[in-house]
């Protein structure tokens, strides 16, 4: 997959995962090339779309700069930068069925 390296965010929705053990990101990851997804979510951040700062900018999506959960609006959809949110954050696997 082709991803240059100035999509550097993710869109979290804190919407659907407030109070949760996990984040819910925004779209499925496509290539440079392709329209970027802004539709549907997934739990999986290697999977999901990968924004530039522009992209984000133009939608007008608010940018997460460190806050606390209980700072922010839930029904909102925060940009994290992907660098900052594997430095803030652990990543762990799901099982379901």
């Amino acid at each position: 997959m082709s991803v240059s390296e100035d999509r550097q965010y993710v869109l979290v929705s804190w919407k659907w995962c407030w109070n949760k053990d996990c984040l819910m990101f925004w779209g499925t990851q496509t290539e440079d090339d392709e329209e970027r997804s802004f539709g549907g979510y997934t739990i999986d951040v290697d999977d999901c779309e990968k924004y530039t700062k522009q992209e984000i900018v133009d939608r007008g999506h608010l940018f997460w700069e460190g806050q606390e959960l209980f700072q922010l609006d839930t029904d909102e959809s925060y940009a994290v930068k992907l660098d900052d949110l594997r430095q803030w954050g652990r990543k762990k696997t799901i099982i379901y069925r």
